[in-house]
């Protein structure tokens, strides 16, 4: 009888998630009119280790907001590319199904984001083709010109879409999510492009605005509208709610879950959500908090930690908003779908050969080249696939990036524990 009950709460939990995965799709009506106009806090969202949900400090979610309207000329809004079943980003997943319900003309297909905005997007097969970095790896096209006071140049482009040159980098970068602002770092957008010093809520003002300019293609919008938007989003903490294996993550003394993550406040330190499941006589509880362990402690394969670089504590973030080279620009980590960069130094001559040009493209400087923002890591499950480019499919390729490129060393049995752990933020 109780595998029985655990079996029928899973698939009520399941219905659940997967009905607001259809209606959040689907939400606006012919008229424009919100068809879903508000989410309770901490309502499930299904993923594949268990459900996630988000907890907004407005009382509950409001979708009838100025984020969830198109402010610009091509129908997209916030929304439109930060929903809530994958922790306020969007997934390959979705997208695909987006693609199938509407054959490609839904607002999030648009020629900013195709894979040569230059090519045919007239059929839906040209469409499928066209947009084929979004559909399968959930990558959207930045860049542009190469900034022009610089201590580099591009001296080599290697595109397979034939749309990079040395005078306009394409940046292929996954959507991050618009959540735990209140725990987050001063650094906005993958390589800090809209940060304001270390003024969080001017950086987001910033994106908002920029925003609604370029990806919505939008006249500037008023400062209330902007305002709304940011106030929005620095509302929500998102996490794993619930593990299929372990049950609810703030069960047992444990402090997972969005409304725990919600009253905690910014500083740095170990994560320590799990603590009490230490000695947990449940397999599943005990494996992630040893996977916790392993993600503070010094790995004896280069004597660097997780928590080092991810140092804003039960958040991931970076603590001093310091942005890092992990080499998943490197052209070792290149998949053949992604443009390659030679990249020599004006003063040494010295070269280089990225996917991306990361900070380096903001700062202009050599030492900046391949930087990225270190991302919140709680809600991981519902986000995938991974790093700025989205090169890791599943956690599981997250942990032999960090092997195979940084010198990261674990047994079967602590890799199983860290993904535990991971799984359950």
């Amino acid at each position: 009888m109780r595998f029985s009950r655990r079996r029928r709460g899973a698939a009520l939990a399941v219905a659940a998630a997967l009905g607001t995965v259809v209606a959040i799709a689907q939400e606006r009506s012919s008229d424009n009119r919100a068809l879903v106009k508000a989410l309770p806090n901490n309502f499930p969202q299904i993923n594949p280790n268990g459900l996630s949900a988000t907890f907004s400090t407005q009382g509950f979610l409001d979708l009838t907001g100025e984020y969830f309207q198109a402010q610009g000329s091509n129908g997209r809004s916030c929304a439109t590319c930060h929903i809530p079943q994958n922790a306020w980003s969007v997934t390959p997943g979705v997208l695909r199904l987006l693609f199938d319900q509407t054959g490609g003309t839904h607002p999030i297909f648009n020629p900013l984001d195709a894979d040569n905005p230059n090519g045919d997007l007239s059929t839906v097969e040209a469409r499928r083709a066209g947009y084929s970095m979004m559909l399968a790896r959930g990558v959207f096209r930045r860049g542009g010109a190469p900034r022009a006071e610089r201590e580099w140049d591009v001296v080599g482009v290697d595109d397979p879409h034939g749309f990079a040159a040395p005078d306009r980098i394409v940046q292929w970068r996954r959507v991050m999510p618009a959540i735990n602002f209140h725990l987050g770092s001063a650094t906005v957008a993958w390589d800090g492009g809209n940060t304001v010093g270390v003024d969080q809520l001017a950086g987001l003002v910033n994106q908002a605005t920029r925003n609604v300019t370029g990806a919505q293609q939008g006249q500037p919008a008023p400062p209330d509208v902007i305002n709304n938007i940011v106030s929005f989003e620095t509302s929500l903490s998102t996490a794993q709610l619930l593990s299929f294996s372990a049950g609810l993550l703030n069960a047992g003394g444990a402090r997972g879950g969005p409304q725990e993550l919600s009253q905690m406040t910014a500083t740095a330190g170990r994560f320590d959500l799990f603590d009490a499941w230490i000695d947990s006589p449940v397999a599943s509880r005990a494996s992630i908090a040893r996977g916790q362990e392993l993600f503070n402690s010094p790995n004896p394969g280069n004597g660097r930690s997780c928590n080092g670089c991810h140092s804003s504590a039960n958040n991931g973030t970076n603590f001093e908003n310091l942005l890092f080279d992990i080499h998943t620009a490197a052209a070792e980590a290149r998949t053949p779908d992604l443009p390659l960069y030679t990249i020599r130094n004006r003063v040494t001559a010295e070269e280089r050969q990225l996917t991306d040009t990361g900070l380096g493209n903001v700062t202009g400087l050599w030492n900046d080249l391949g930087k990225f923002k270190v991302p919140t890591l709680r809600a991981l499950s519902a986000r995938a696939p991974y790093f700025h480019n989205g090169i890791a499919a599943g956690l599981l390729d997250v942990v032999h990036h960090y092997e195979q490129r940084l010198n990261f060393v674990f047994t079967d049995q602590q890799r199983q524990d860290l993904l535990a752990f991971l799984g359950a933020l």
